[in-house]
């Protein structure tokens, strides 16, 4: 019987421990459920605030930038204007002395063509006055044409 004491008087001091320590969690309860938790987000909207101000301010710094590199590449051209009305002036000249060459060559060659059938018919003109004169050789002259008409070409 001794241990059957023993145990309960060890039983007893741990039910008074237990109704110790339940009688301080209900304090503690108590002092929970009549505490209010206040949510301060002033902070985090302080925060919040501080970086879209910091993105309106990086955007707008990147469309200056933007627009200052439109304006740039705007005022940029692959030529400037004079080198291109230089190049203009020399296109015109070139086709106008080109036009000019060609017509000064065309008109030379037409005036070749008239001395040579000027030449020509003063030539045949001055043959067939000779060919009248002498008959004889006007006929060895056509029997020599056609000798040379009918020998085949030897090139």
């Amino acid at each position: 019987m001794a241990k059957l004491d023993e145990i309960m008087e060890v039983f007893t001091q741990e039910i008074s421990g237990f109704n110790n320590s339940i009688g301080k969690l209900e304090e503690l309860s108590k002092k929970f459920d009549d505490a209010e938790i206040k949510i301060d987000t002033s902070h985090l909207e302080f925060q919040i605030k501080e970086f879209l101000r910091l993105q309106n301010r990086t955007k707008d710094s990147y469309e200056e930038r933007m627009e200052e590199v439109l304006k740039k590449v705007e005022k940029s051209r692959w030529t400037p204007k004079w080198e291109l009305a230089l190049f203009y002036i020399y296109v015109i000249i070139n086709t106008s002395a080109f036009y000019y060459f060609g017509y000064y060559n065309i008109k030379y060659e037409l005036k070749m063509q008239d001395a040579v059938s000027t030449a020509r018919q003063e030539g045949l003109g001055r043959a067939r006055g000779y060919f009248e004169d002498h008959e004889v050789i006007y006929k060895d002259f056509e029997r020599w044409a056609k000798k040379q008409d009918s020998v085949p070409n030897r090139e």
